[in-house]
């Protein structure tokens, strides 16, 4: 997977979609999978015909609020309709009906999450980008088909610092720094509360 169609394909918050860097992995996250069509962004869901009929839903939320409010109608509602709905608009084509196990899930285990990433699971990943080890920002990271390690920023800026590869050794385990788009001074991955999303 070369940079310039991850920057085509990335998710970009406040512009592809609502101001939620959750919000932008996850659907980013779905195109990494080849479940949604990668040339689609989550504005194309917002605004399509199923989101017009569902429109007393909360739809940005379930995609990037608070995941303890609405994650489970995030996987309930929201995620079957981008997979599996026409007139959801994002649907990747020629792909027949998918199900999960659980949906969008996450933990804080980094040896987990260094196994998932080497199986090529695109993770959703929470890092601190002012400075501190709290989680603020989400990114997007993965292995790809050639066993390179990209992180995807949706933070809007630089296409220098939007994608960047990683070290093909590096591990959950020990904290990594890198400048993306979103950072004050460098990115650390991941934060001190680890956060790892990922489908199942």
């Amino acid at each position: 997977m070369q940079k310039p169609y991850l920057l085509k394909i990335r998710e970009v918050q406040s512009v592809t979609g609502p101001n939620m860097c959750l919000a932008s992995c996850k659907f980013l996250t779905l195109k990494l999978l080849g479940f949604v069509d990668p040339t689609k962004t989550l504005y194309d869901f917002l605004r399509s015909p199923w989101a017009r009929k569902h429109s007393r839903l909360p739809l940005s939320s379930y995609w990037g609020a608070n995941m303890s409010v609405y994650n489970d109608d995030f996987n309930k509602i929201a995620l079957p309709a981008a997979i599996n709905d026409a007139s959801a608009g994002v649907k990747a084509p020629g792909i027949n009906h998918i199900g999960f196990t659980k949906g969008f899930t996450f933990n804080g285990h980094k040896e987990a999450a260094d196994m998932m990433l080497i199986q090529r699971t695109p993770l959703v990943v929470g890092v601190s980008i002012h400075g501190g080890r709290a989680r603020d920002h989400f990114v997007v990271i993965f292995k790809d088909p050639s066993g390179r390690n990209w992180v995807v920023d949706p933070w809007p800026g630089s296409a220098d610092n939007a994608v960047v590869e990683l070290d093909g050794e590096m591990t959950f385990t020990k904290p990594t720094k890198v400048h993306l788009t979103a950072d004050a001074q460098a990115t650390e991955i991941p934060c001190g509360t680890p956060f790892f999303g990922y489908f199942m």
